[in-house]
């Protein structure tokens, strides 16, 4: 397998976790990844139990601080995976609900908010990563950034998730651009975020992955392939390089500098032999 020079470093660095969780039977937690990175960290696991012998749920998990997280941290579970999980050896669902859960991921949520609404900017997603980084922290010691749009267009405040460690020193800001803001720990599962949508109905003449990225970014289906064989498509969290793949309702697929949509629902086979299905584009 050959990787450039950065990818080989951090491809080295998953293994080295995974090797100590191994041996010592602990959880041992990388930094967030993002879309190539987690890949990264899949074929490290591959490659270090064999491809047909690692399993999900047992091997590792991913989390980022909630449950649609774009940006997540790997915890690889030491031995035969059943030691720090519960007895059933696999995580319910209701575990990664808010910030906590069985496992003990390093992530720390910060709410950063304007201190008077009426003397403030719009913030961008840009801004808040730029002024963070600025206090000296990598890109992977942040992950998500929540934007939160209020009824004045023109106030704005986010929830940025970062390395635990980090997080007093995230919350040291007090200014954004020309805004005074205030930056607190909070615990996410009580913020009452809810993620928003924009929905894209139309017709495919089959489920395959060409087809719905060519319904969902508005684009032939040959520069749709383009995408695919790139590897710049993830089904379900994993990079997807077959084009043909079918999906099911339900399915979440990412398309970089593109964004992230949700199979919502399948219709019945139309007289044209074309289906008419529904899709939800995250905001």
């Amino acid at each position: 397998m050959h990787l450039p020079k950065e990818e080989e470093i951090l491809f080295q660095h998953y293994r080295d976790l995974i090797r100590v969780s191994y041996q010592r039977g602990i959880p041992t937690y990388s930094n967030f990844a993002g879309f190539r990175d987690m890949e990264l960290g899949f074929l490290a696991l591959e490659d270090f139990y064999g491809r047909n012998q690692f399993y999900e749920h047992l091997h590792y998990q991913l989390y980022g601080g909630y449950g649609d997280a774009e940006r997540k941290i790997f915890c690889f579970l030491g031995g035969d995976g059943s030691r720090g999980l519960p007895p059933e050896g696999v995580l319910a669902e209701e575990d990664f609900s808010g910030t906590e859960s069985s496992l003990d991921f390093p992530i720390a949520c910060i709410h950063i908010s304007p201190v008077n609404k009426r003397f403030c900017e719009p913030l961008s997603h840009r801004d808040y990563l730029g002024t963070v980084m600025g206090l000296g922290l990598t890109r992977d010691q942040i992950g998500d950034i929540l934007v939160e749009r209020e009824e004045n267009p023109s106030s704005c405040s986010c929830y940025l998730f970062c390395k635990r460690d980090k997080g007093e020193l995230v919350c040291s800001l007090t200014r954004i651009r020309h805004t005074t803001v205030k930056a607190e720990i909070v615990d996410f599962s009580r913020s009452g975020w809810q993620p928003s949508f924009r929905e894209i109905a139309g017709s495919v003449s089959s489920f395959r992955l060409d087809a719905l990225l060519a319904l969902a970014i508005k684009t032939s289906r040959s520069q749709g392939l383009a995408l695919v064989q790139g590897g710049n498509v993830t089904l379900n969290g994993r990079c997807c390089t077959e084009n043909a793949k079918k999906l099911q309702e339900g399915d979440v697929f990412s398309v970089r500098g593109y964004g992230k949509f949700i199979f919502e629902e399948a219709g019945s086979l139309s007289k044209k032999g074309r289906y008419r299905i529904t899709l939800k584009e995250y905001m």
